[in-house]
């Protein structure tokens, strides 16, 4: 078992302390975080939950000035889906399994399943640094949030969303998310954007596409 955030985990981990800290920078009298937001999250499923996230990402090479054309993906979306099920659960941490499944033009990769445990402490072993770090050098951050309704398979879903916009120099990164306790991981949609100097670099929409709550 790998003691390590996963894409999933990265996604919607870094979706709920943005969340987090947003609220607590709004209202001084907001309580404490809990030490580890998704192992929070969690603790309202029981196991064999599981939520299936579609994530699209979109390049635009046109604007990729000194990109490697033969590194560069090929023109389009790469689409990606993640499956996560809540295997364990205690007071100490929760197990996830996840599985990920990337689509191409008439194909299916699927990678081995992986597993990921989150610690209620907030302790996340072998942890990659690069997932955790905050952009240098901010120039100027700016968070918006409110609350919306979001169809999920049908339903409507009451969520909180917060967007975050961060300039560094030249780059602009925006970020949406929209929350809710209702769904298993927490995150419902997201939607970022990257810009260079204004030009559009590169764009993703992050969305559930299926979930199922354990009994």
């Amino acid at each position: 078992m790998n003691f390590r955030p996963t894409l999933y985990a990265a996604i919607v981990g870094s979706s709920l302390l943005g969340a987090s800290l947003f609220l607590m920078a709004a209202d001084d009298s907001h309580p404490p975080p809990p030490a580890n937001p998704e192992y929070q999250q969690w603790s309202h499923f029981k196991p064999g939950t599981y939520v299936t996230l579609e994530r699209k990402v979109f390049e635009h090479r046109e604007n990729n000035v000194g990109v490697v054309e033969a590194m560069a993906h090929p023109p389009g979306a790469a689409v990606m889906r993640i499956n996560t099920k809540l295997v364990d659960f205690n007071q100490d941490k929760a197990v996830l399994e996840e599985t990920r499944v990337d689509l191409g033009e008439g194909s299916e990769t699927e990678m081995p399943p992986d597993k990921v445990t989150l610690f209620a402490n907030g302790e996340i072993s072998n942890a990659s640094e690069s997932l955790m770090e905050k952009p240098p050098k901010q120039e100027v951050v700016k968070q918006t949030e409110g609350d919306e309704e979001v169809t999920v398979m049908g339903n409507k879903i009451k969520t909180h969303w917060v967007e975050t916009s961060v300039k560094t120099g030249p780059e602009l990164s925006t970020s949406k998310d929209w929350l809710s306790d209702d769904v298993p991981g927490g995150l419902v949609k997201e939607e970022t954007r990257k810009t260079w100097n204004g030009k559009l670099l590169v764009e993703s929409v992050t969305k559930v596409i299926d979930y199922k709550l354990g009994t």
